[in-house]
């Protein structure tokens, strides 16, 4: 079956409606990160042994170690769609992290979809992925042809429709062939839960759907409504939280996503939670780190924050894991945020210029010097702090960061600063 190729990203940025409502397929991919797959009783074992170890790999961030495993097991499981699905997923894990798409705290607003970047996958990378994800197709229908209620030929049809809807939302900016590929995947797995209501792995990506649509602002809600869409807050969640916690195949992935969701929701305390057990179990990863270090922040712990991002900072010195993927400059704004919400204006400043020597991307750059022009202010040096706002209204690399350096050109940090530029809790007394 060949993906559908109708809607083409057109070379404008998409319509803001279509960003907010597209925000949330990126939450879905989340879900589809972890290993996946049973086999017939003589092989289920050794399959389940086998996700288990590329587990491991794809979420400590080796994803040449995962790219050899699952090359591997494609060829061990020939009939089976886990290897060439799980090599699209490495594919688009890599990507992700490259491009920010891995950090929950970045989904927690409309940020992360109103910039104007978007990752550039080299063409070997798509036609590799897209190879993988057709592969996996194949074999899928293969099982359903013999057996349309085949549970693993549902879940691996619906996991891979979800997996190119994300493909198409990161990297193409195709939001309509998006939509229809990821309402296809959800209706997919929601007749499996139908065929085996215990496939817990079948309920993440229907979850993450329906908490998507009834959290849309009100016009889409409607419009949504109008054609028959219908999401549903509390339902959505739980979906999220059942495979989150009873999943085997996707787990890890609704886990990570149930972390950025309780962001989302304010529920702080489910999301550190989450992201430390994340943390926990696996310790080479850069970006469960630094997302328990925004989320600290975001929960008014600014001291827990600052020690967490300085023992980060030490171990990617000591050459710890694989903490030098974690994106360039990214380090030092978080630990720069902890300083400047504790008020030491002088060791922010600091920190946040080394994170600009540290040549980070355009909307990491954003980042530093906006929150370096807040410590300015803080400071009382009202002159530096306009200089930093005005190249972060004049780069436009997160639109979203411009506009509250615009609201801060006319009245100065904290005083100005809009909401969402705040910890979302109060310090603790």
């Amino acid at each position: 079956m060949t993906p559908d190729r109708s809607d083409r990203p057109s070379s404008g940025r998409a319509p803001c409606c279509r960003g907010r409502a597209a925000r949330w397929l990126v939450a879905v991919l989340l879900l589809l990160l972890s290993p996946s797959a049973s086999a017939g009783p003589d092989e289920a074992g050794e399959l389940a042994a086998a996700e288990t170890a590329g587990a491991q790999l794809l979420f400590d961030y080796d994803f040449d170690l995962a790219e050899a495993h699952y090359a591997e097991l494609s060829e061990r499981f020939p009939d089976h769609p886990t290897g060439p699905y799980h090599l699209a997923t490495v594919i688009w894990s890599r990507l992700a992290q490259e491009s920010s798409g891995m950090r929950g705290s970045s989904l927690r607003n409309d940020r992360y979809f109103a910039r104007s970047d978007r990752p550039e996958a080299p063409p070997e990378e798509t036609g590799a992925f897209e190879a993988h994800i057709l592969e996996s197709y194949r074999r899928a229908e293969r099982m359903l042809s013999r057996d349309p209620d085949d549970p693993e030929g549902l879940y691996y049809r619906g996991a891979a429709e979800a997996l190119e809807s994300g493909w198409a939302i990161v990297v193409e900016r195709a939001w309509f062939r998006a939509a229809r590929t990821i309402r296809r995947a959800v209706a997919r797995l929601r007749q499996l839960q139908g065929v085996d209501p215990g496939f817990h792995d079948a309920y993440a990506v229907p979850g993450a759907y329906d908490y998507g649509i009834a959290t849309l602002p009100s016009p889409l809600r409607m419009l949504a409504f109008a054609i028959g869409i219908r999401g549903d807050r509390d339902g959505g969640l739980e979906g999220v939280r059942i495979t989150a916690e009873d999943g085997r195949r996707a787990r890890w992935g609704a886990l990570w996503t149930w972390a950025m969701l309780m962001q989302r929701e304010e529920r702080f305390d489910e999301a550190i939670e989450a992201v430390r057990e994340l943390r926990r179990q696996f310790p080479k990863n850069p970006d469960f780190v630094l997302e328990e270090v925004a989320v600290l922040t975001a929960m008014g712990d600014f001291v827990s924050a600052r020690e967490l991002a300085e023992r980060f900072l030490e171990r990617r010195a000591a050459g710890h894991g694989n903490y030098h993927l974690a994106a360039s400059g990214l380090p030092e704004a978080r630990l720069g945020e902890a300083l400047l919400f504790e008020e030491r204006w002088d060791d922010a400043q600091a920190v946040l210029t080394r994170g600009l020597e540290a040549e980070p991307d355009d909307v990491i750059a954003a980042m530093l010097r906006f929150r370096r022009a807040n410590a300015r202010d803080g400071a009382g040096e009202r002159a530096a702090a306009l200089s930093d706002y005005l190249r972060v209204v004049q780069s436009d690399a997160d639109p979203v960061l411009a506009e509250w350096a615009e609201a801060l050109r006319d009245l100065p940090w904290p005083e100005g600063a809009p909401r969402g530029a705040l910890p979302a809790s109060p310090a603790p007394e």
